[in-house]
């Protein structure tokens, strides 16, 4: 029967691409139908005219645009390795394309010239996944040349992340004058303080100072000298090597000494007030997270494990709530990393937790994360490289010996490895390399003075020279490349009040200037050059349990003084502490 429909279907074969690729690479890799020689260095490449110009901007131009080379059986490519050549051709026939090390740079030159955005997309990524703070600055200049706007974009944000270490490394002291500028100007500067950005400054005017020395007042205008301390300041010129820079220091710090007697207003008035703000990365917020609280004259049992958070302003002086963690813990370990929060282990009610939290400080939200290998409270933790590593602790009944790490990239936990001397509610820091684990309680159930560094690479401990003092409970923090060790508590004098320094260079400690409160399990961190201690535990009354404090005190390292801060809103004690 005739049919008076007619009838029609649109077939998509979805492995026609893939197998007409797989048909032209075999004609290429054959040489067959090879209708262009592309002569490169002493090298010489048979293809396909139509394969070229359809992959290819520049070789489209060439043959298609009335140039000289459209109708020519050979043509010269200058300007690109015939090796590099090699590569983007297979690239070319098959789709793939090897990137290295030792190709990369010359590889996305020569795509950028020829048009092949999927290899410079490519070399791209695989440079944002290699940057390192002795390569970061290279890699920025070069992305910049190439019009590569993300990996610039992703390698200048790099540098601002890590610019303590980024401005230690050589390539920083090749800056020009006014990208350095364009640094230091930034609001996005990630520092402890302002004093390392004045140092960072220095040491590139310093690596050249005959030539770079005019630009002292251009370069250090970026500089936000009323955040840096008068001491720190005069100690630096004094020791200034170049008597011009010297001279040009004190007459800087000379106007700012005048400003810093001036009120507010006339100050503002006089300079401009984004100087007198720390930069909007600086670290500056002081998280306060979890602990426990006791009221005076309360029995121990009355004491309450705590799931609330609170943040610290240091510049404005102001407190302010953070959503509560999921779980109430005292006892537990804190760190920061990558600009996340990470809150490990901790007890509550005897209850000892091997859970973690994890905060991100731009959405204010937790987030519960996989579990360490053993349940642990008054353990020490810190973080290396990219990596949480936590020490000790109780585990359970006994005392803990071994060490955990954490990778947030494969999101596992693993052990690490064995502590020399077991320990908990003692204090452990990393800082250039080196982990310091100082004092705590024995598996005897005394106080400990004695030190230990445990580097993670060699997983080597280190014996270093003991404390004057016998403590637990005590916090630290890290300035000027000394260890601070603040209060604790020891079976016989109670709470402490006293503060042991120590120097890493020397190996050896000393006393500063004591607290005016003593305090035990007190939150100590370092910001823009002071000693913040927040909250503890003081002694009481003999039939009475220690009372958790609210007070904050504030150390100036170059004054050796301490003064008092505003209260926290909550009494607390055994927090974690966090800086971000």
């Amino acid at each position: 029967m005739e049919s008076t429909h007619s009838s029609a279907i649109r077939h998509t074969s979805p492995d026609h691409s893939k197998l007409l690729l797989s048909n032209l690479h075999n004609l290429y890799v054959a040489q067959d139908f090879c209708d262009i020689q592309v002569c490169v260095g002493d090298q010489v490449f048979h293809s396909h005219r139509n394969v070229l110009s359809a992959a290819s901007s520049y070789f489209h131009a060439m043959f298609s645009g009335g140039l000289a080379e459209m109708n020519k059986e050979k043509v010269f490519i200058q300007g690109v390795d015939g090796n590099i050549f090699k590569i983007i051709l297979e690239y070319i026939y098959s789709g793939v394309v090897l990137i290295e090390d030792i190709t990369v740079q010359d590889l996305l030159a020569a795509a950028d010239m020829l048009g092949l955005e999927g290899i410079v997309g490519a070399c791209c990524s695989f440079l944002r996944q290699q940057l390192h703070p002795s390569n970061c600055i290279g890699i920025s200049l070069y992305a910049e040349k190439h019009a590569c706007d993300q990996l610039k974009s992703a390698a200048q944000h790099f540098i601002e992340n890590n610019f303590s270490k980024v401005s230690q490394e050589e390539e920083f002291c090749s800056l020009s004058k006014d990208l350095l500028v364009s640094f230091l100007h930034s609001e996005s500067l990630v520092v402890e303080n302002e004093y390392q950005v004045f140092t960072a400054a220095m040491q590139w005017m310093l690596s050249d100072a005959s030539q770079r020395r005019k630009h002292v007042f251009e370069v250090l205008a970026a500089i936000r000298f009323p955040l840096i301390s008068q001491r720190q300041l005069e100690t630096y010129i004094e020791s200034c090597s170049d008597l011009s820079l010297k001279v040009a220091l004190r007459k800087l710090t000379q106007d700012f000494r005048f400003d810093r007697r001036l009120p507010y207003e006339l100050k503002t008035g006089r300079l401009k007030p984004y100087l007198f703000q720390p930069r909007k990365s600086a670290r500056k917020n002081v998280y306060v997270i979890g602990g426990y609280t006791r009221d005076q004259g309360g029995r121990w049992s009355d004491s309450q494990s705590l799931c609330t958070v609170e943040c610290f302003n240091t510049f404005h002086e102001q407190w302010r709530c953070i959503p509560p963690l999921r779980h109430s813990r005292s006892g537990h370990g804190v760190v920061q990393l990558h600009g996340l929060i990470y809150v490990i282990g901790g007890e509550s009610d005897s209850l000892i937790f091997d859970n973690m939290e994890c905060l991100d400080p731009t959405t204010n939200k937790w987030t519960m994360l996989p579990s360490m290998m053993l349940p642990r409270c008054g353990l020490g933790a810190c973080v290396f490289e990219d990596s949480i590593l936590v020490f000790g602790g109780w585990v359970g009944s006994e005392i803990g010996d071994t060490i955990e790490k954490y990778d947030p990239g494969l999101n596992v936990w693993s052990e690490l490895g064995q502590m020399e001397t077991v320990r908990y509610a003692m204090n452990v820091l990393e800082h250039q390399g080196l982990i310091y684990v100082v004092g705590g309680m024995s598996d005897m159930g005394t106080e400990m003075q004695a030190v230990e560094s445990f580097n993670p690479v060699t997983r080597d401990w280190i014996p270093l020279a003991s404390m004057q003092i016998k403590r637990a409970y005590a916090g630290i923090a890290c300035l000027e490349d000394c260890l601070y060790v603040v209060g604790g508590w020891n079976e016989h004098f109670g709470a402490l009040c006293t503060v042991e320094r120590y120097d890493i260079e020397k190996n050896s400690w000393s006393l500063v200037t004591p607290m005016s409160t003593a305090r035990a399990g007190a939150s100590v961190c370092a910001v823009n050059g002071f000693l913040y201690v927040i909250g503890g535990r003081t002694s009481s009354g003999e039939f009475t349990a220690p009372s958790t404090l609210n007070s904050v005190e504030c150390y100036d390292p170059h004054m050796d003084t301490w003064v008092m801060m505003g209260a926290m809103p909550s009494s607390r004690c055994e927090a974690g502490i966090a800086v971000m």
